[in-house]
């Protein structure tokens, strides 16, 4: 019988460990889900609705991000108008990267056309840049969906490369200083396409 005590003591000792591990192995792996949840919530362009995407054009350098000047660029629109970022500094502009072929970015689409003829007349200036795809594609879908901002074929990405896009659509809001206020990953609703449109305004 005081063999059977004593053995039994370790027995229970190495049962207790082994519960103690695991719960430690679970306490760690809750914890780093938590955190990653954390710095999605951190993260104010995070959001659902949007289409992942895939870079071929250079994406060296730092990512543009709120506080900092964007990348400037020049691109041809596809109505043969020679346009560069810089050259619209001293208004507001509403750069937004999207693509036909992205559900979200057409099912926004009106809505960021009513809200360009509503804001146009006092300066907004919205110029949309579709990735993957070539200029006759997107002055196409433009016609049909009667969009008449400013439109820009990226089919090589260089562009969105520079702006390290990792989905569309992806809208950047450029105050006339030409700082970066307000970045948002995923479809926006019309109030909160005013809401930023109001952030960059005078």
């Amino acid at each position: 019988m005081d063999t059977l005590r004593v053995s039994a003591a370790p027995v229970r000792s190495g049962r207790l460990g082994s519960e103690r591990i695991r719960t430690i192995v679970v306490l760690a792996v809750v914890g780093v889900l938590l955190a990653g949840a954390a710095v999605v919530v951190e993260q104010p362009w995070a959001a659902d609705g949007y289409t992942g995407v895939t870079l071929t054009g250079d994406v060296a350098g730092a990512a543009p991000v709120v506080g900092m000047a964007p990348p400037d660029f020049q691109a041809t629109t596809t109505d043969g108008t020679a346009v560069s970022l810089a050259a619209y500094k001293g208004k507001p502009v509403w750069l937004t990267f999207g693509a036909s072929w992205c559900a979200d970015c057409r099912g926004e689409a009106p809505d960021i056309e009513a809200t360009y003829e509503k804001y146009a007349p006092a300066g907004l200036v919205v110029l949309s840049v579709s990735i993957d795809e070539d200029a006759d594609a997107v002055r196409a879908y433009a016609d049909r969906v009667g969009l008449t901002f400013p439109q820009v074929a990226d089919p090589s990405t260089t562009i969105a490369g520079r702006y390290r896009i990792l989905g569309v659509p992806t809208h950047f809001f450029i105050s006339p200083d030409g700082i970066i206020q307000e970045v948002r990953l995923g479809g926006l609703p019309p109030a909160e396409m005013e809401r930023l449109v109001g952030t960059i305004s005078r």
